[in-house]
């Protein structure tokens, strides 16, 4: 009857995780991931009665599954189908299956009296004959078992959130992080493959800028779809939007510089409507000295730390641009030797900074989320 109720189960529950989502299909899966598997393995390596206690049975069952699920989950990762749900389901279905015939046929040759058989009577009786060390053991042991189950319970209600950030790539054509056109003449296209990972929790929108050299229009730009279809970006810009959690975006871009010139810096810049959190801009001057400016936009702070080894003073100037306008601006001298630190209060937005260092600007911040580049000759 054991067995038989392990099958029917593991068969009812595969439609019940297909078509039931959340809590009710977590609530349904477990046993068939922590429990059937491990408690299938057992019933055909131990088929006799005494050969182990019920609940041995049980604890083995739970750590087996844990050991089984993960194997299975190995193998399927060296198969062309990967793991998914349908691949797990279905491995997972044919493995109870499988355990829980030859433990049908191992039982099968033994007496009645020496196959395992599971037995639903509770004798209350037996309290009043146990020890006290005993009833305190079993006292701890329901108790433990609770526990576990309320500490399940609340992991499953109250999900952990993952760390959110933004998966941003651009491969060659063979789609490793080689083969790059870093050579062109006039007029001849280079090719890459652009893609976008959203890890964010949410949903969002996306927006791709291509300059060449810090300038907009001097690159034309065509984006070639799954079907093989070119669309022209007249302007330099490439909208990817209400990208799901989890969901990738991926394209050919196709580029194509407008001027001669060696070591052109193409640059591929990811704008995002989210603001901007510990996000770091780390440069070295013309000077030598080194800036590390840390943004925080949704906290309205922005970081500056300058390191400077020149051997002189400098003077620099920081501003900081709202819509187009200069909303802040902090002065400061960091004399030879001197690591200045400097927390920047302004008020929350979208901003872009400016460093200027003894009058000449520096460091222009573009207002980017995320940036990739490569050098191009074009002859």
């Amino acid at each position: 009857m054991d067995l038989l109720a392990i099958l029917v189960a593991s068969l009812a529950l595969v439609p019940a995780a297909l078509f039931t989502t959340g809590l009710l299909r977590i609530a349904l899966g477990l046993p068939f991931l922590l429990f059937f598997p491990g408690y299938a393995l057992l019933a055909a390596l131990f088929p006799k009665r005494e050969s182990l206690s019920g609940i041995a049975r049980i604890a083995l069952s739970f750590g087996l599954s844990i050991a089984v699920v993960p194997l299975i989950g190995l193998i399927l990762n060296y198969t062309p189908w990967g793991i998914r749900l349908y691949p797990i389901l279905i491995s997972l279905t044919v493995f109870i299956l499988a355990m829980c015939g030859v433990a049908w046929y191992r039982r099968k040759s033994l007496t009645e009296h020496e196959r395992f058989t599971v037995s639903f009577k509770i004798r209350f009786s037996s309290w009043e004959g146990q020890s006290v060390l005993d009833r305190v053991l079993s006292i701890v042991l329901v108790l433990a078992i609770v526990g576990a189950i309320g500490a399940l319970g609340y992991v499953i209600a109250t999900p952990k959130v993952g760390e959110k950030f933004t998966e941003y790539y651009i491969l060659g054509l063979q789609g490793k992080a080689e083969g790059y056109p870093t050579n062109l003449k006039l007029g001849e296209r280079g090719e890459v493959i652009l893609g976008i990972v959203n890890h964010e929790q949410e949903e969002m929108n996306y927006q791709v800028k291509v300059m060449a050299d810090g300038v907009e229009g001097r690159v034309k730009l065509w984006l070639e779809d799954e079907n093989g279809e070119v669309t022209s970006m007249t302007d330099s810009t490439i909208d990817v939007e209400a990208l799901a959690h989890e969901e990738e975006w991926e394209g050919t871009l196709l580029f194509e510089p407008l001027q001669r010139g060696e070591k052109q810096k193409l640059e591929f810049l990811l704008f995002s409507p989210k603001l901007r959190e510990n996000h770091h801009i780390r440069s070295q001057l013309s000077s030598g000295n080194f800036v590390d400016i840390k943004i925080n936009e949704a906290e309205r702070e922005s970081k500056i730390t300058l390191d400077n080894n020149s051997g002189v003073p400098y003077s620099y100037r920081l501003e900081i641009w709202q819509r187009g306008a200069v909303q802040r601006e902090v002065s400061f001298t960091v004399v030879d030797g001197e690591k200045l630190e400097e927390d920047i209060q302004y008020s929350p937005g979208e901003s872009t900074l400016q460093l200027y260092e003894e009058g000449k600007l520096m460091l222009k911040d573009n207002g980017a989320e995320l940036s990739l580049h490569l050098w191009v000759d074009v002859s």
